[in-house]
């Protein structure tokens, strides 16, 4: 008989063995417990709910949506202030102005600002860009740095870029 007829018939007798010692034990009954389920009520009748209407709060949403619309123009730009809603405010100082801001260019070229913004940036300053359109007028690009809480700093260092770099600062307020 060859090797491979052996380990074959060995492995089969193997098999029968253990199938043998194992299939009785799943058929005898011995090992699973029954279970009782408790009675379901017949008469469960399930919360009330209140109409979809009734759950809803009223809210002014549509009409703070239109006064938005009304606010801004088809560009995206704020009607009152010029600037493009979502960046920072650069307006005129009064004497309410809390927050201040330098101005140090305007481009109508985005690319020239955001150079310039960036090289402020790379010398540690905390420059910022800013789109703005006055009245039909082409989009302008503000580069400026700030914001101040004081504004004899802002002034202090209006001067300091005006050395640094050549251009003739403006102390703006930002903000509203």
């Amino acid at each position: 008989m060859s090797e491979q007829t052996r380990y074959r018939i060995t492995g089969g007798l193997f098999l029968l063995a253990i199938a043998i010692i194992f299939v009785p034990m799943l058929f005898d009954g011995d090992g699973a417990a029954s279970v009782e389920l408790a009675d379901v009520k017949s008469d469960y009748q399930p919360p009330a709910m209140e109409a979809f209407e009734a759950t809803v709060p009223e809210t002014d949403l549509a009409a703070q949506v239109q006064a938005l619309r009304e606010e801004v123009d088809a560009q995206g730009f704020h009607r009152r202030t010029g600037t493009r809603i979502g960046e920072p405010v650069l307006s005129l100082p009064d004497d309410e102005t809390g927050v201040w801001a330098i101005q140090l260019g305007s481009f109508s070229d985005s690319g020239k600002a955001t150079a310039f913004r960036d090289r402020l940036r790379a010398d540690g300053h905390e420059a910022f860009t800013s789109m703005f359109k006055a009245g039909a007028g082409p989009i302008m690009h503000r580069v400026a740095v700030g914001p101040f809480l004081s504004e004899e700093r802002a002034g202090s260092l209006a001067i300091d870029l005006e050395e640094q770099y050549g251009e003739t600062p403006k102390l703006m307020a930002f903000g509203n």
